[in-house]
């Protein structure tokens, strides 16, 4: 069962759903929320996690409980990342991606015998101070399911768990002719002109407040848009113009966006309704 916004998110529990009953996993995605999640910390290979428990006078808890989760990913040695940073690098479908912050979908192969997903209980070391002995209780569940959101967005979090920083693998990149060229093009993106026609979206104007502003209307005034009503300039309010590609720039499910479809989607059926509604105006 598809569970993940992206496809890296639902292969990380795919991996997990191969050797941990995927019944015990799946009961521990009530726990991944935000109410039940008290505290995740990620630190180099480490994911410490404070988490809220139910109460159960049947079972003599009739305070709240609090748990907490522990997991510690097996490493890759420092020798075996050189090999593997090697074969990534002969690749330029892999340096291309890797250098945009997203995960080539046959990355394993790089990696060999060595796998980068999970592939048994001893990549992950994982711990719970719940009555459950299981592993994984239905809390740890919980933590696999919260970081899996998390690489949805983050993909290349999982390098940092498997031992190599994101920007160690970056900077190896770098140093190929086709990842210099990548870098350069990168670091120039923003400066470069933007041609409107190619894109859906009309060009839109931002205040200081966050307001934005669509194409003047039909007597010359700048029209300044809100998610709920029209609203004149302050006084003394810089305007700075921006335009589609910032939307697009975010991808389909940014850090801010916590709904399960795509934003651009998302922005695409608003700019649409808009355009629909005041047609007469844009037009």
């Amino acid at each position: 069962m598809q569970t993940q916004k992206t496809w890296w998110g639902n292969a990380f529990i795919d991996s997990l759903e191969a050797f941990i009953d995927s019944g015990r996993l799946q009961r521990g995605r009530a726990y991944r929320t935000d109410s039940r999640m008290l505290k995740f910390d990620i630190k180099a290979n480490r994911i410490e996690a404070s988490i809220r428990g139910n109460i159960n006078p049947y079972f003599g808890i009739t305070k709240e409980p609090r748990y907490r989760v522990s997991l510690a990913f097996e490493t890759i040695t420092s020798k075996q990342w050189q090999a593997i940073i090697a074969k990534l690098c002969d690749n330029p479908g892999w340096i291309s991606k890797l250098m945009l912050n997203e995960m080539p979908e046959n990355i394993e192969h790089a990696f060999g015998k060595i796998h980068f997903l999970p592939e048994s209980y001893r990549d992950i070391r994982a711990s719970c101070s719940c009555p459950d002995d299981a592993n994984p209780c239905k809390h740890i569940a919980g933590v696999y399911y919260r970081l899996a959101n998390i690489l949805d967005r983050d993909p290349m979090l999982l390098f940092q768990l498997r031992g190599l920083p994101p920007a160690s693998l970056h900077k190896a990149l770098q140093k190929t002719e086709l990842g210099q060229v990548f870098s350069a093009h990168i670091s120039t993106a923003d400066k470069v002109e933007i041609e409107y026609q190619d894109h859906r979206y009309s060009e839109f104007k931002i205040t200081a407040r966050g307001e934005s502003a669509g194409p003047a209307n039909a007597i010359g005034q700048t029209q300044y848009w809100t998610m709920t009503d029209w609203l004149p300039p302050q006084k003394d309010e810089a305007i700075t113009e921006i335009n589609a590609s910032l939307i697009k720039k975010q991808g389909d499910y940014p850090e801010f966006w916590t709904r399960s479809n795509s934003f651009i989607d998302a922005m695409e059926e608003i700019y649409s309704t808009t355009k629909r509604k005041n047609n007469k105006t844009l037009s």
